[in-house]
C-alpha cells in the first residue's frame, strides 16, 4: 500500500496535477450554465473526465518535449544548464521517471481523450470537430508555439473559448453567443495570469534567453502596461456586452472583483521599482494561506504569484454567481 501511495504521488508530480484547479474551475461555468437550460449532466461530467485526460497529457507532453529540447542544446554547447521552472521535469533529473515514461503517459491520457472524443462525436454529430480538432492541435503545438511566446495565448484559447464552447455543446448539442461571450474574459484573465508570473521571473527569462509574451514586451514597464489592458479588457468585455443587452446585467456582478485586480496592477508596479518591498496583505488578495507553509523570505513573491490567481478564482466564482442570479429572477 505504501508503495502504490508512493507511486501516485510520484505520478501527481510528474504530471503537475496542482495546475488541474484551473481546468475544473474553467468546465464548471459553462456546465452550471448548461444545466440551468436542461443540458445532459452526464455528458458534462463525462467532459470534465477528457480536459483533465488532455490537461494532464498536454502538461508531461511539454516536460518531456521540452526536456529533450533542453538536453540537446546543453549537448550542443549552446547552454550551459536546464532553464527550468522549479518542479518542472524534477521526476526526470532525480531519475524517478524516464523521458520514455513521460511520453507513454502523454500517449495513454491523449487516447482517453481521444475516445471521449468519438463518444461525443458519435452522439453529437460531426460539429464537435470544430472544437476537437483545434483543442488537438493547439495542445500538441504548445510546446512549439510556447517557444516563440504564444504560450500564454495558446492556453487561454485551450481553456476559454474552446473548453467554454465543447462543455455546452455536448451537454446541449449547440453552441451560445453568451458563453463564448464569458469565455473571452475569462480567456482574457488566464492569460493575465501566466502574464504575471513571467513577469516575476522576466529578469531570470531575460538573463537565460527565454521567450515569453511578457519579453517581447521589451521591458518590464511595457509588460506591465499590457497586464493592465488584458484586466480591463476582460471587465470591458462583460459591461460591453450586458450594456448592448446580449448578457444579463447579473453578470456586472463580476466588477465586484475589481478591487482585486486594482491591488493586483499596484503591487506589480511597485514589484518593478521595488522587488524586495514587503507587501502588506488585504482581504481584497483573497486566501493567502499557503504564504505560511513556506520560508519567510520568499513569502512577499509568493504573494504576488497568489494573488492573480485568486483574481481569476474570485472572477470565475462571481460568473457561477451572476449565472444563478439570471436563472433566479
Amino acid at each position: 500500500m505504501h508503495k502504490l501511495l508512493k507511486k501516485i504521488q510520484l505520478w501527481k508530480a510528474a504530471l503537475r496535477a496542482y495546475s488541474l484547479p484551473i481546468s475544473i474551475m474553467s468546465w464548471f461555468v459553462p456546465f452550471l450554465y448548461a444545466v440551468f437550460q436542461n443540458g445532459n449532466i452526464i455528458n458534462g461530467i463525462i467532459a470534465l473526465s477528457g480536459i483533465i485526460a488532455l490537461h494532464l497529457a498536454t502538461n508531461i507532453f511539454d516536460d518531456a518535449v521540452d526536456y529533450i529540447r533542453e538536453k540537446k542544446e546543453i549537448e550542443k554547447g549552446t547552454k550551459k544548464h536546464f532553464n527550468f521552472q522549479k518542479g518542472k521535469c524534477e521526476c526526470i533529473f532525480k531519475g524517478y521517471l524516464s523521458v520514455e515514461q513521460y511520453f507513454n503517459a502523454a500517449f495513454f491520457l491523449y487516447f482517453i481523450s481521444f475516445l471521449i472524443g468519438l463518444y461525443f462525436i458519435y452522439i453529437q454529430g460531426t460539429k464537435i470537430l470544430y472544437i476537437i480538432i483545434p483543442s488537438i492541435i493547439l495542445c500538441l503545438s504548445y510546446p512549439l508555439l510556447g517557444c516563440i511566446g504564444l504560450g500564454e495565448i495558446i492556453v487561454a484559447v485551450i481553456f476559454s473559448p474552446l473548453l467554454y464552447l465543447g462543455v455546452y455543446f455536448v451537454m446541449k448539442g449547440c453552441f451560445s453567443l453568451d458563453v463564448l461571450i464569458i469565455s473571452v474574459s475569462t480567456g482574457l484573465l488566464s492569460v493575465a495570469v501566466l502574464h504575471n508570473h513571467m513577469l516575476l521571473d522576466f529578469k531570470y527569462d531575460t538573463e537565460n534567453r527565454k521567450t515569453t509574451l511578457c519579453r517581447l514586451c521589451g521591458t518590464e514597464q511595457k509588460a506591465l502596461y499590457l497586464l493592465g489592458i488584458i484586466i480591463a479588457g476582460a471587465y470591458a468585455n462583460i459591461i460591453i456586452w450586458a450594456a448592448a443587452g446580449h448578457l444579463n446585467i447579473c453578470y456586472l456582478i463580476t466588477l465586484l472583483s475589481l478591487p482585486a485586480a486594482v491591488i493586483l496592477y499596484k503591487i506589480m508596479k511597485i514589484h518593478i521599482k521595488t522587488p524586495d518591498k514587503k507587501i502588506k496583505r488585504s482581504i481584497f488578495m483573497g486566501p493567502l494561506k499557503e504564504l505560511e507553509k513556506i520560508d519567510e523570505k520568499q513569502q512577499n513573491f509568493m504573494l504576488k504569484f497568489l494573488i492573480v490567481r485568486n483574481l481569476l478564482t474570485l472572477f470565475t466564482v462571481l460568473l457561477c454567481i451572476a449565472i444563478i442570479l439570471t436563472e433566479a429572477f
